[in-house]
């Protein structure tokens, strides 16, 4: 069975399960009406609640927040040590002596 067929089936059985969503007659009846097995039906029927409950992929919408206001200027590194003393780096600092600084106290 091609792609195409598939799909095609599928839509089909799709349709069906709608129409008997509509018909108001029990499950049983209505695969008895249209020459399909119970379980044949209830596999669809699974098949399509999973189809239209997995989310599509795709671009979500975001809302950015702009951060708080910070006394620190662009490029600094501040570090308060419990002790009250203040360290202000320039951004270039080395990720060596930033873990030291930030290591003593």
């Amino acid at each position: 069975m091609t792609k195409e067929e598939r799909k095609g089936w599928q839509e089909e059985m799709f349709a069906l399960i709608k129409k008997w969503n509509k018909s108001g007659t029990n499950q049983k009846e209505f695969c008895r009406q249209h020459d399909i097995t119970i379980h044949s039906f209830h596999y669809w029927q699974r098949k399509m609640r999973r189809y239209h409950s997995t989310p599509v992929p795709g671009f979500i919408p975001v809302e950015t927040v702009p951060p708080p206001p910070t006394n620190v200027s662009n490029g600094e590194i501040q570090i308060q040590y419990p002790n009250g003393v203040l360290v202000i780096l320039d951004k270039a600092v080395s990720i060596s002596r930033l873990r030291a600084l930030i290591t003593a106290i």
